[in-house]
């Protein structure tokens, strides 16, 4: 894995106990990577607060907190050329890893999926854990998800707000259970969720694991489609799979 491929796969949440060790030493050793490392991560900082606020555009009409965190913004302009340099980055990693023929559809999943961000819940840590969605939101950036699932189906009985259903299914993909993963994304696509360009990522994704090719394929064409959420990394998907 070379630095930048060690970048990214921190920020996935990809590495290994071995990688982390080896980020830490360039980190301490490699001034240039320490740097590039510094401005990805000011990068990522951004981009969640951009993707926070275009969530909460999405949902005007409902009652979503704002986060509380003060998040610095990384100065540049315009927006695209931070943008452009992450996509650059981004691409490189794919290009190295789609030169491997011989992968199979549980590597293409592995080396896709992520958890989407909670940007609907922002979590003070430090707050007391009262109310049902903080506890549900919590459990899923621990990572928790069994606890997040009850939760979460809790939440969904007492609010039934829509993009719990999302939440939930991303919940289920992590617990392996692909087919409930599928029908609840399916269901909220069709009943025109707000997030529903990304549930359509998470539904290829979950029709690859369940090795429904051609159900995988016509998801990630609509991504491209509409130009919207995850379409470079479509691109490249349908592009392995075809």
């Amino acid at each position: 894995m070379d630095k930048h491929e060690l970048i990214n796969g921190y920020f996935e949440g990809s590495l290994s106990e071995n990688q982390l060790e080896e980020l830490a030493r360039l980190l301490k050793t490699d001034t240039a990577f320490a740097t590039d490392f510094e401005f990805q991560k000011e990068l990522q900082r951004s981009l969640k607060k951009e993707e926070r606020q275009e969530i909460k555009a999405m949902f005007a009409g409902l009652n979503i907190e704002a986060t509380t965190a003060k998040t610095r913004v990384v100065r540049m302009r315009p927006w695209l050329i931070a943008a452009s340099f992450a996509l650059l980055i981004a691409l490189g990693s794919w290009l190295l890893f789609f030169n491997n023929t011989d992968l199979n559809t549980d590597q293409l999943y592995a080396a896709n999926f992520a958890p989407y961000e909670n940007v609907v819940h922002p979590i003070e840590r430090g707050e007391q854990l009262k109310d049902l969605k903080t506890r549900a939101f919590t459990a899923y950036e621990d990572q928790d998800y069994m606890l997040a699932l009850k939760l979460f189906e809790e939440l969904q009985i007492q609010q039934g707000d829509p993009y719990i259903d999302f939440y939930e299914a991303v919940v289920l993909m992590q617990l392996n259970r692909h087919q409930e993963a599928a029908s609840i994304l399916e269901t909220y696509i069709k009943n025109d969720g707000q997030l529903k360009d990304r549930a359509r990522w998470y539904l290829a994704l979950s029709y690859l694991k369940l090795r429904a090719i051609t159900k995988s394929e016509d998801q990630l064409q609509k991504l491209i489609d509409r130009n919207g959420f995850k379409q470079e990394a479509a691109k490249e998907l349908l592009k392995k799979l075809d």
